[in-house]
């Protein structure tokens, strides 16, 4: 169920300007990305040159960017292997991987009202434009934004300025299923809408969700009004 600053119906946002930025995996991809598996790999590459300089369990808290931008800087040399280990889970994680239950029909009802619909990723953008456009996703995409074209990733709210930047002035509304989205909605000054089942985790780091969806589906009975 919904919950958060919303009522139940069908919002009418034509006569508004409302931009909604979608994370991509398992928001509108059900992706099978090994997010742990790739944190645990990135640390192993690290501890090559030498011991870790936090214990583990704390190091594995960190968005995957945070861990490369620390592997980075304690080891420049191990840059390009870092990110090829990325690409290489998500390359695993993102082959046949369906759309969310109820994407199109969302992003197909968005468009309907007139609201302006933008993807921002951690994944690389060819990555993503295969997965949307395998899901029949990419028609409603007005902006996709993904690692190669944005200063800095999520958490940071680079890509989020970045998009609300080149269309304009609106109400803007980021979805995601993590804290990671909430972190850079919140540094953005946007409206976080989570989905799925991970508002716990969210919520122990701080982030208040404007409101929160069981299911992608459920999306469409929140008021995304300006």
């Amino acid at each position: 169920m919904c919950s958060g600053h919303h009522r139940h119906g069908a919002p009418d946002a034509t006569d508004r300007a409302v931009l909604v930025i979608f994370d991509l995996d398992n928001t509108l991809v059900d992706s099978r990305i090994d997010f742990a598996g790739l944190r645990r790999a990135l640390l192993d590459l690290w501890e090559t040159v030498g011991p870790l300089p936090a214990p583990r369990e704390q190091l594995a808290r960190l968005a995957i960017p945070e861990v490369v931008a620390r592997l980075r800087a304690a080891a420049p040399a191990l840059a390009d292997a870092a990110w090829a280990l990325v690409t290489r889970f998500e390359t695993e994680g993102l082959h046949d991987a369906r759309p969310a239950p109820g994407a199109a029909r969302v992003l197909a009802a968005l468009a309907a009202r007139g609201v302006r619909v933008a993807v921002l990723t951690n994944n690389s953008r060819a990555a993503a434009a295969a997965a949307l456009a395998a899901g029949n996703l990419m028609r409603y995409v007005t902006v996709l934004v993904g690692r190669e074209d944005t200063p800095a990733l999520k958490p940071d709210p680079a890509g989020v300025r970045q998009i609300v930047a080149r269309l304009g002035p609106a109400t803007v509304y980021l979805v995601g299923d993590s804290w990671v989205d909430a972190a850079a909605a919140a540094a953005a000054g946007v409206r976080f809408v989570g989905v799925g089942p991970r508002r716990a985790d969210v919520e122990a780091r701080g982030f208040r969700p404007w409101a929160w969806v069981a299911r992608l589906e459920d999306l469409l009975t929140v008021d995304l009004s300006a």
